[in-house]
Parts: C-alpha cells; sequence; structure tokens
C-alpha cells in the first residue's frame, strides 16, 4: 500500500518543528535531520516546513537560537542570585553545568558542533554563533563579579573559563560522556578556587 502524508497544519508550528529538529539530532544525529525526514516525522509537507524556515540551514540556525533561549532561562536564576548578592562558587559551578553537554548525545552541543564548523563559510551563521556566545560571556562576567570580586579581570576569566569548557564540551560529546563532564566541573572548581579542597 503506498504510504500517503496527510500535510496537516501543525497548532505551534515553530515550537513543534524546532523540538522535533532537537529530538531527531538526540536520536538519529544531526545528518538524518533532512526537510524530508522532519517533514515526515511530523506528518506534514516539506514545503510547510520550508515556508516557516526557508533552507535547511536556517531551521538548524533557528533550532539554535530556540535552544539558547531555554538555557537562557536556566540562567536567569543564577543572574537574580548575583542582583541579590547571594551568588557564590556553588552558583558558578551551577552556570559551568548549564554550558556544558549533559552528555555525549546533548542535541544542543551536536548542533553547535555542527554549525561551528560551518560558520566560517556562512556569514549569518558565523554572525548568529557570536551573537549568542556574546550573552554567555556576558551573563558569566556577571557572575564572576558577583562571587569574585577579587577577581582582576573578570573578561579575561570569561573568555578563559569558556574556552577550557568548550574543549571540554568536545570531549564530552566524543565518547567522554558524564565522566568528563565532572572531571570539567572539578576542573572550573580548582581553577576558581584553587585553595579549596
Amino acid at each position: 500500500m503506498a504510504r500517503t502524508r496527510s500535510n496537516r497544519r501543525l497548532d505551534r508550528p515553530r515550537e513543534q518543528v524546532l523540538a522535533a529538529t532537537l529530538e531527531m539530532i538526540a536520536a538519529e544525529g544531526l545528518g538524518k535531520v533532512t526537510i524530508a525526514s522532519l517533514a515526515a516525522r511530523l506528518e506534514t509537507s516539506g514545503g510547510h516546513l520550508l515556508y516557516y524556515f526557508g533552507t535547511r540551514n536556517g531551521l538548524l540556525l533557528e533550532t539554535l537560537r530556540w535552544s539558547e533561549s531555554q538555557y537562557a532561562e536556566q540562567r536567569a536564576p543564577l543572574l537574580a542570585r548575583a542582583a541579590a548578592g547571594t551568588a557564590e562558587l556553588g552558583t558558578l559551578l551551577e552556570f559551568a553545568g548549564v554550558f556544558l553537554p549533559v552528555d555525549e548525545r546533548d542535541p544542543r552541543w551536536l548542533l553547535w558542533l555542527e554549525l561551528w564548523a560551518r560558520a566560517p563559510y556562512d556569514d549569518e551563521l558565523a554572525a548568529a554563533q557570536r551573537e549568542l556566545d556574546a550573552h554567555w560571556h556576558d551573563d558569566l562576567v556577571v557572575l564572576l563579579r558577583s562571587c569574585l570580586p577579587e577577581a582582576g579581570d573578570p573578561e579575561g576569566l570569561s573568555e578563559r573559563l569558556r574556552a577550557m569548557w568548550d574543549g571540554f564540551a568536545i570531549a564530552i560529546v566524543n565518547g567522554g560522556g558524564v565522566a568528563q563532564r565532572d572531571a570539567a566541573i572539578a576542573h572550573t572548581r580548582a581553577t576558581l578556587a584553587p585553595g579549596d579542597p
């Protein structure tokens, strides 16, 4: 029997598509995410998806932005502690935990790594990644000023910490998993509070 597609309209098209994209990345890897495969998963048409996102690259970039907005929400309570003067070393470690992949199949990081490789050839993508990275930097600087007022260069420390976390993130998704994530948190603690046990 021939398979037919319902071409149904989605209730919340943008959010449903972006959530399904992340689910597919986690389950099957980014290479399997095409407009056609995503449309089949959502029981809609490829043309319907192209209407919202234009191209596969447009879809992936919007998925990244949407995912990053959720991580900004996770950072918000940490920044609220900084504003209230109650942030401490543990708050910075929580921030690192939000930044780092949860394991080797973290779809946000699988997407980031794929798009990093494409950024040198796509000005829009490169600009979007710089913008998203700047939000992480700005938030981390706020926390460093609150938690480590004695740190003489919070801007530079933010750059160094995020570079370290990026390196650990690659190791986590390349098979290091949760053990590598735990090591990253331990190294963060040692960097920020070298005298602490």
